[in-house]
């Protein structure tokens, strides 16, 4: 049985620990100025932009990136040694960036459009789009902290981070790329950029907040969630009132519209073909009044899960702290400002409790991962439901100790659900489907077949994608034998050619070809390519 190569961090590890606790040490020592006297009590007080806090939270910024570096590359190490294959999300992009659309038949095109570079660079690779998800994933979680620093000052939004760091959204898919963790990183600049044009009354701000919720469209289409946060949050500001906030909220919809503009046009030539997958697969569910209330009870249910290390290591905290009735340290406790308040939650539970309506009122099938992109505010937002003075008494050692046993816990858990703990517990079909070994299986054979390369590997998207990435000539997909969903595949290419169709017991290849089992559950077979038609041949074509 193969196994995948790792170095082992034995060596290194006490450095790392030391590094590890030092940074986060960094980021929970309180300013020396105090959040209260340095950062604003309320938009009100904000007519202009105020530059000390901003200038305050950059100086530790690249305390912030050191830390979320060294997290991230922990978590991919550890997700690509203990998974046989990557994410079939992130197999996904690498083969849609065969060739740039506007869209594409299940989602926008803006997550392919971003990993192209990267693979004109590198080339097609596991750890290319592991990387990807591990940037996209740590910039929106440095955003999010850097606002809610602003926001409620640098202990609490560092104890919101170490928070956030452990929701398993983040921490056991660091290495997914896919249309939701592009969401999330768009989303928290929309957030920003929000925040931005109230607090400095920026009309550039409204603009760049636009251009983000456009962005985000080009992403997903869920987008509209972030969309209603700057409503809601509009609303409560009175910004119709406001002649600024009044024409920014206009422009930045303008600006939205003309980014997306491109995708509209490619959905309408294309008979809105996301729109038909997601009413085949997800909204089109039409469930019962009672199927909703208890769907809708579970997915949020599986919400919490997804948080609840989160909520263990804040568990652990509070009880550790309390007895202490004086703030770790002697700086005035700051008062998160009203705006703030309001802020927070409602881009940190709005956009969750939405979903949970969307599914009760329209009786769709709520998809779990659909939480991915809205809950890098959420710690924050639930921390706000006890005085702010309880969370100043937790010392900083006890939020490093505490965030590391957690993660710890994380790691032993993540083994233990793998394939390769060999404990049976494993749900996840790419992490534990062999595709390295089924390709070194398949490969020669098929080569033979087919007189030469395997240019072509059609199938389930899951299976073929897979197959194609470990292939040394990192065939094009043809994504469910469906031409539609495979745009950068032609019928000549296919005629020339040929086809390797690899499948399971689920599924069969096209009639008249013989199907050859390396498993009870896993097939493939070969297409031949067709003769090329001979000069005579070609005149007749063409009379």
């Amino acid at each position: 049985m193969e196994m995948p190569t790792h170095a082992s961090g034995g060596a290194a590890s006490a450095p790392a620990r030391f590094l590890l606790t030092r940074m986060l040490f960094m980021l929970l020592q309180p300013d020396s100025s105090g959040d209260a006297g340095g950062r604003p009590t309320g938009l009100e007080t904000r007519d202009a932009p105020a530059s000390s806090p901003c200038r305050s939270a950059n100086a530790h910024l690249p305390d912030a990136v050191a830390w979320m570096a060294v997290w991230a590359v922990a978590w991919v190490s550890v997700l690509m040694a203990l998974s046989w294959s990557p994410p079939t999300d992130s197999v996904e992009q690498l083969v849609w960036v065969r060739s740039i659309e506007w869209g594409y038949h299940k989602h926008p095109p803006l997550p392919t459009m971003m990993i192209w570079p990267l693979v004109q660079l590198f080339g097609i690779h596991e750890w290319v789009v592991s990387a990807a998800g591990a940037l996209v994933i740590s910039g929106a979680l440095l955003i999010s902290w850097r606002l809610v620093r602003e926001l409620a000052g640098r202990h609490f939004a560092a104890l919101a981070m170490l928070g956030s760091l452990s929701i398993t959204y983040y921490s056991g898919r660091t290495n997914f790329y896919n249309h939701n963790t592009v969401l999330l990183l768009f989303v928290a600049a929309a957030a920003w950029f929000c925040w931005r044009a109230f607090a400095d009354r920026s009309p550039r701000a409204w603009l760049a907040l636009g251009l983000m919720l456009g962005l985000g469209a080009l992403a997903k289409y869920q987008v509209v969630l972030a969309a209603l946060c700057v409503i809601v949050f509009w609303l409560t500001q009175r910004g119709w009132r406001d002649p600024l906030h009044l024409r920014g909220l206009l422009n930045a919809a303008l600006v939205a519209a003309v980014v997306f503009a491109p995708h509209l046009w490619w959905l309408v030539a294309h008979d809105f073909l996301p729109f038909r997958y997601a009413a085949h697969t997800s909204l089109g569910a039409a469930m019962a009044c009672a199927q909703r209330a208890a769907h809708a009870v579970h997915w949020l249910a599986d919400q919490c899960n997804r948080l609840s290390p989160a909520l263990l290591l804040a568990a652990g905290l509070l009880w550790k702290t309390r007895r202490e009735t004086v703030p770790a340290s002697p700086d005035p406790v700051p008062a998160v400002a009203p705006d703030a308040r309001v802020f927070l939650l409602i881009w940190g539970l709005l956009p969750l409790l939405t979903i949970v309506l969307i599914g009760l009122v329209t009786g769709a099938d709520l998809q779990f991962q659909w939480g991915t992109a809205f809950m890098s505010f959420t710690c924050a937002a639930l921390m706000l439901f006890l005085p702010e003075g309880r969370w100043h008494r937790i010392e900083r050692r006890d939020a490093v100790t505490g965030f590391l046993a957690v993660q710890i816990l994380l790691f032993a858990m993540t083994w233990v659900m793998s394939p390769m703990s060999g404990l049976g517990l494993s749900k996840s079909r790419s992490a534990g489907f062999r595709s390295e070994h089924f390709a070194a299986r398949i490969g020669p054979p098929a080569r033979t077949v087919l007189g030469g390369p395997v240019r072509i590997v059609a199938g389930s998207a899951r299976i073929a994608s897979a197959f194609a990435l470990r292939m040394p000539e990192r065939p094009l997909v043809l994504l469910d034998g469906d031409m539609t969903a495979s745009p950068w595949l032609s019928v000549a290419q296919i005629r020339r050619h040929g086809v390797l169709w690899v499948g399971d017991e689920n599924s069969a290849p096209p009639p008249g070809l013989e199907r050859h089992w390396v498993t009870g559950k896993l097939w493939w077979s070969v297409q031949l390519p067709e003769p090329a038609p001979s000069a005579q041949e070609d005149e007749l074509s063409g009379d």
